[in-house]
């Protein structure tokens, strides 16, 4: 069975495809473009994946890759787009006594937890980005960490006392940037009791430490 199919990102992907790229059969096509992507990259990692490798998967033509993307970089900064969770927007309600459980599950959502294909692509593809110029400029890493403003603002939301811009940007990243460790220096796959460790005993700790 592909890969891909165990990822619960290829669920929504065609809710996801542009209108703009081309006629409906195109959309279709695109998908599977991008299947083939993301599966190789999880299977082999970015560095060892070729155009010719993708084209071959998805069974189209290599022009075809060509006409929408210029390189590999700006095909795969595409599936990452796709890959990654969409922004959301804090529930003040979860901000209160259910922060715990919204901290968790938010950091989980961007992560991955339990999706073993996309951290397999999110630590090919981070431990790439230093390598390969043309994939952190295709990637744009603002979008990537974008993602992770929601987290900032449910911290935001729970503390009693106007916090200084610098403080509330080192708070909220203390989670992010211990999960990125965990799947990036150690290689291991983040589970949901790392998750729960890092902010039962760090962050909901420092979260009520700024409190007073």
């Amino acid at each position: 069975m592909d890969i891909i199919n165990k990822s619960s990102f290829i669920k929504n992907v065609e809710k996801k495809v542009p209108a703009k790229i081309g006629r409906p059969i195109d959309k279709l096509r695109d998908i599977a473009i991008l299947r083939a992507a993301l599966t190789l990259v999880a299977e082999q990692g970015y560095d060892s994946v070729t155009m010719d490798a993708i084209a071959l998967k998805a069974h189209a033509g290599k022009s075809t890759l060509y006409r929408r993307w210029k390189s590999k970089p700006y095909l795969m900064a595409e599936a990452i787009r796709f890959i990654m969770p969409c922004e959301q927007k804090i529930d003040p309600k979860r901000c209160g006594e259910n922060l715990r459980d919204y901290l968790c599950e938010i950091l989980s959502i961007y992560f991955g937890v339990k999706d073993e294909v996309r951290q397999k692509v999110m630590l090919s593809i981070a431990t790439a980005i230093s390598r390969d110029k043309s994939l952190s400029q295709a990637i744009h890493l603002d979008f990537i960490t974008s993602q992770t403003f929601i987290f900032r603002d449910a911290i935001e939301c729970t503390l009693n006392k106007k916090l200084d811009e610098h403080q509330l940007d080192l708070l909220a990243d203390v989670g992010p940037a211990l999960l990125c460790y965990q799947l990036i220096i150690t290689g291991n796959p983040i589970e949901m009791k790392y998750v729960e460790h890092v902010v039962d005993d760090l962050i909901i700790p420092l979260i009520s430490l700024n409190k007073k």
